[in-house]
């Protein structure tokens, strides 16, 4: 995933809306929703729910 996308799959992960995350990104509502396509493909996910659930599910790397 890109920086941005990163950015964006945070705020998914915290239940965060598209027009939530415009406003604190400070991009197009449009441009949200296709980061989130992109993210949901690269995924292989299909709603937020399953977003939430596998980030959810991740092992936490410390270092």
């Amino acid at each position: 995933l890109s920086r941005r996308e990163l950015e964006i799959l945070i705020a998914l992960a915290k239940g965060r809306n598209a027009s939530y995350i415009q406003r604190e990104l400070t991009i197009s509502e449009g441009t949200v929703r296709t980061h989130m396509r992109n993210i949901y493909r690269k995924l292989d996910v299909h709603n937020q729910q399953e977003l939430i659930d596998l980030v959810d599910d991740m092992p936490i790397q410390r270092s």
